[in-house]
């Protein structure tokens, strides 16, 4: 097999060791997987690459390490397992298809929080969306707090469909948006955006919600799509 030869050693390992899992019919769910030094040969990398790879694929939830006996396939779990780790090559496209899917309900969701939320649910948005922003202000990691935002949503929405599929985007999300790099425009239009769709919310506007959401998703995506310059044609 031919030495893969790109910079990002560990993420094509990671998706050449994720592809060989899913397509070898052999490598079913706890089967243990080809030890290091043989997964060093077929891939033609170091063992520090395929430790980082593992690692990765560990974190992710497609593979278990036990200490002392090795590395095994993770029980198949639900369509995150399809979604959930992108083809690391296309990455950024995967991010805006994603983005499009999350366009095709979050709109809807935000909606119905607004109609079927209660006053503490709604406070739990307005919290996280204060969260958000503290984080973003003080130069903190934001990411796992704008999940929280959007997942308050779901829970508000009170639809039970989307409280199993929304986090399964929103995991989809997280895990691929820490490969494409970062956006720096990003932070203060989330900001900005969270307060438009908050005040949308505190006035108990179903569509006025709907739009704000529609909208910050379409921003985030033109951004993905066109770089932060992007963001200034938008304001």
């Amino acid at each position: 097999m031919a030495r893969i030869t790109s910079k990002k050693l560990t993420d094509q390992t990671a998706d050449r060791l994720f592809q060989m899992i899913i397509s070898d019919p052999e490598l079913c769910p706890g089967s243990k997987l080809p030890n290091e030094t043989e997964l060093c040969a077929l891939f033609g990398v170091s063992r520090t690459t395929v430790r980082e790879a593992v690692r990765f694929l560990a974190a992710q939830g497609y593979v278990e390490v036990r200490r002392g006996l090795g590395t095994f396939v993770a029980p198949r779990t639900t369509i995150s397992q399809d979604i959930g780790l992108p083809q690391l090559e296309t990455v950024q496209v995967r991010l805006q298809d994603l983005f499009e899917i999350r366009l095709m309900i979050e709109p809807t969701t935000a909606m119905l929080a607004c109609h079927r939320g209660t006053q503490e649910e709604l406070d739990h948005i307005f919290h996280c969306a204060d969260e958000v922003a503290r984080r973003i202000r003080s130069g903190r990691d934001w990411d796992s707090a704008d999940v929280d935002f959007h997942h308050a949503f779901v829970a508000a929405s009170h639809n039970q469909f989307m409280e199993q599929l929304v986090p399964i985007l929103n995991r989809a999300v997280t895990s691929t948006w820490r490969m494409v790099g970062s956006y720096p425009s990003l932070p203060d239009m989330v900001i900005q955006d969270n307060a438009l769709i908050t005040s949308f919310l505190r006035n108990r506007d179903p569509q006025g919600t709907r739009l704000a959401m529609e909208s910050h998703l379409r921003r985030t995506i033109r951004v993905l799509e066109f770089g932060d310059n992007s963001v200034l044609s938008l304001l």
